[in-house]
């Protein structure tokens, strides 16, 4: 998976990595934040909590979209206390969510990598059920918010939104947006899933069309609690321009993968 804007220059992100990495990976969490500082830790203890009951080596990267309140500190004492587990990387102003995972996605080391957002929504409780699927055989495991505890104004055009998506690509998935995913490796790796703007919320699509296969799951949704939340209305605009783009690409995207 590449990203085909400029990405940060080198002197624009920070990287908090030790320098003997632990071999073996088997699970990479990779998770954007902006102006999280109240909840990068707790959702480092309940991520951690339940990644140790699978028994399996993880890494938990966290990407800090140019945070301007304390985000970063908070990530530091973080990366200090589990330099084995905790992974940090620095945009030094907002690049984006696109960027972000892109960052993310090129240092991660795990045969599965898990996405999902840092402000306690997304319960990590749900992993196992993530992982069962993959296991069934599916390639990409997508999450649906049921129910979906937000405000009117952000459940109702994201409802529009997902309706036009599936009638206009024919893949049909109830939460386009939800950034809870996990990924087999394979689909990282492709060189053909190309990422412009903010086309990370249209990979299960892209995936589909390159022949791997995706599914969605019912997931817990929590309200969020501190933080304010990132969703505005030009979002939902750029959704409509990233869709018109990604049909596009549909001739390329359908040569069969295998």
């Amino acid at each position: 998976m590449q990203q085909t804007q400029i990405p940060p220059h080198e002197n624009e992100l920070e990287s908090l990595t030790p320098d003997v990495l632990p071999q073996g990976v088997a699970i990479s969490i990779v998770v954007p934040v902006m102006n999280e500082e109240l909840n990068v830790r707790p959702l480092f203890d309940k991520l951690s909590g339940q990644l140790d009951k699978l028994e399996k080596n993880y890494e938990i990267i966290f990407v800090d979209d140019g945070s301007t309140d304390k985000t970063f500190g908070e990530l530091q004492k973080l990366y200090q206390e589990h330099p084995g587990i905790v992974r940090v990387i620095r945009f030094r102003r907002n690049f984006g969510k696109t960027p972000a995972l892109v960052a993310g996605f090129a240092r991660s080391r795990g045969e599965v990598i898990f996405t999902m957002d840092g402000d306690l929504q997304d319960d990590p409780e749900e992993i196992p059920n993530f992982l069962a699927k993959l296991d069934e055989g599916y390639d990409l495991v997508t999450g649906w918010k049921f129910p979906r505890l937000d405000p009117i104004s952000k459940t109702f055009p994201s409802r529009i939104f997902n309706r036009m998506v599936s009638t206009m690509t024919g893949v049909h998935l109830h939460d386009i947006n939800n950034g809870f995913k996990a990924y087999k490796r394979d689909i990282i790796d492709d060189p053909h899933l190309k990422l412009y703007g903010e086309f990370h919320r249209f990979v299960p699509i892209m995936a589909h069309w390159r022949g791997f296969r995706i599914a969605e799951i019912k997931v817990r949704h929590h309200p969020r609690k501190s933080g304010v939340s990132k969703f505005g209305a030009g979002r939902f605009a750029r959704g409509l321009v990233d869709l018109l783009n990604v049909l596009f690409l549909t001739t390329f995207l359908r040569t069969p993968l295998r």
